[in-house]
């Protein structure tokens, strides 16, 4: 499958860039603040702390966000509504904490206070996630989101705290834009580690655990500067304990932490994962299926394929060998999409290719194929060419056209999907398909995939869940069809002769669906803008009952 999981982070970095401090927002803070600062009374050291931590404090925030972000993610599948649910429950966490602040002002303890409140927001996050992971039965659902909103209170006290105590003068509303610069900076600078450097080399309990100690040693400096010295004693030996507690109990708490998010109260039954690979681009796990006799692959907790290239086998891949009834003799390929390498290697068996480009964002599964000795043939053969990249922006950089494209694509309710069955992207490739050229893909189930793709071919055709589209008619020979499917041999035995497969596919019509496709009004084109086949409620109105907060709540509870 073609995954598109970084893009959350770069959603994150963005928002809070691009949105939250836009570059003429920036511009002219640094300008105004630079030119009425008085530098003598504006760097003194105890403000400069004040900043350095709120910088901290935005770094550590958006750290825990992308995590749980990762987390609901992965336990729902990629469900396009994660990432607004999990907003929503920081921005409620951090209301309540704002409010909540107000009354520990009056303590007047100043820094001891903030201390505290990092202290109690690592520990929370930290037992919040653990308690997901060892009570996995019990903590599931809008409970996690709760959770989030827990630990999100702590956390939310610091920043107005921070402004609080740090801004000891009358020039309030400056002092105050620069605590407000700062946290945003490291806000911008804990999503780009997180997301791009973290993810891609660490798993993801390990980044908990970094992200927590983290955490931890912030309080400790700032109990350094305003606690007595029994106080500070007192502190040291509890944060001691905490460490030796994690470094002795972490990796029972989190013992197979994915396999429980993934399978959740199936997991006794389902065991754990055979091997698994986790990068910025996404999780990706595989795992013995005893019911269908063979190691499934899972993309972001969700089915991916499996590790079989029997045209009979269970995973439906009958549906790449149908290339035979589809295209008379396609010799350029391009794959988008790797997975377990089973379709690609399915396509090596004939000899009638001449060139097979693979695209592939998620550079795991590569390691995952090594294991497997019959798909990892296809890294010796000298047609395929293994890119590692996005879809979209492969195809955009490059201007080779191809007879046939594939691709076999997740899920139609999964975020991001939108990027590989919209028009816009259709449009992208049908620039690089050659006169007669194909493009291949699975809908999943979804008929908007398919009036998409009649919105932008002259004719269309399924066969299973996938549907063809082209320029040019679906009428090949079945003398030519039965001929190319002679050319699929695994050494000197036949793979696709004599198998129910191709007798299957050999006796479908394949009859032109366009028009009639194209006929129905219930069936939305599916665009970069509308993503309709995540989103699939059309807004008909100015005010839509169905996206009611109400209703929101109740999807949610």
């Amino acid at each position: 499958m073609h995954h598109h999981c970084r893009n959350i982070f770069c959603l994150l970095w963005s928002d809070y860039f691009f949105m939250d401090s836009s570059f003429l927002q920036l511009s002219y803070w640094l300008f105004s603040l630079f030119i009425y600062t008085k530098p003598l009374k504006f760097y003194c050291m105890r403000f400069i702390t004040f900043l350095l931590l709120s910088s901290a404090t935005g770094f550590l925030a958006l750290a825990q966000e992308i995590i749980w972000v990762r987390i609901m993610m992965y336990y729902t599948g990629g469900g396009p509504e994660v990432f607004a649910y999990v907003l929503g429950s920081y921005l409620t966490g951090i209301a309540i904490g704002s409010w909540w602040t107000r009354k520990l002002c009056s303590q007047k303890i100043g820094s001891i206070l903030i201390s505290r409140m990092l202290f109690l927001s690592c520990i929370v996050f930290y037992l919040s996630i653990g308690l997901i992971s060892y009570f996995h039965t019990l903590f599931t659902g809008p409970i996690i989101y709760i959770l989030v909103i827990l630990v999100t209170v702590f956390s939310g006290t610091i920043f107005p705290l921070l402004a609080h105590f740090g801004i000891k003068t009358e020039q309030v509303g400056q002092r105050l834009s620069w605590i407000y610069l700062t946290n945003i900076i490291g806000a911008t600078v804990g999503t780009g580690i997180t997301g791009f450097y973290l993810m891609e080399n660490y798993s993801i309990t390990q980044i908990i655990v970094f992200v927590f100690t983290a955490g931890l040693i912030l309080s400790l400096f700032v109990s350094l500067f305003s606690q007595g010295s029994k106080q500070l004693l007192g502190y040291i030996v509890i944060t001691g304990l905490i460490f030796i507690f994690v470094q002795q109990w972490h990796n029972t708490i989190f013992a197979n932490f994915l396999e429980k998010v993934h399978y959740k109260k199936d997991y006794v039954l389902k065991g754990n994962y055979k091997f698994s690979n986790e990068n910025r681009s996404g999780i990706i796990a595989t795992h013995y299926n005893k019911e269908i006799g063979c190691d499934v692959i899972y993309g972001g907790g969700v089915y991916d394929s499996c590790f079989n290239v029997n045209p009979d086998g269970p995973n439906g891949i009958n549906r790449v060998y149908a290339i035979v009834k589809l295209h008379p003799s396609p010799k350029k390929v391009l794959v988008i999409g790797l997975s377990s390498g089973s379709w690609v290697r399915a396509l090596t068996y004939s000899n009638l290719f001449e060139k097979i480009d693979v695209v592939e964002i998620n550079h795991g599964y590569l390691d995952l194929i090594k294991h497997y000795s019959e798909q990892s043939k296809i890294f010796k053969d000298s047609r395929v060419t293994i890119h590692i990249d996005d879809g979209r922006r492969w195809l955009n950089r490059n201007k080779d056209k191809y007879d046939f494209i594939l691709m076999n694509t997740t899920f139609h309710w999964r975020s991001y999907i939108t990027n590989l069955v919209s028009s816009d992207f259709l449009k992208i490739i049908k620039l690089h398909l050659e006169p007669g050229g194909i493009v291949y893909y699975n809908t999943t189930g979804s008929e908007d995939i398919v009036y998409t793709a009649a919105t932008i071919f002259k004719h269309v055709v399924k066969f299973s869940s996938f549907v063809a589209a082209s320029d040019r008619s679906f009428t090949v020979d079945p003398v030519i069809s039965k001929s190319f499917a002679s050319t699929f041999l695994n050494g000197d035995k036949p793979v696709l002769n004599g198998t129910k497969a191709i007798k299957n596919i050999l006796s479908n019509p394949l009859p032109d669906i366009r028009e009639q496709i194209l006929s129905r009004y219930d069936l939305i084109e599916i665009t970069d803008d509308n993503m309709a086949v995540e989103y699939k409620h059309k807004v008909k109105h100015y005010f839509n009952p169905e996206m009611s907060w109400e209703k929101m709540f109740k999807r949610l509870f």
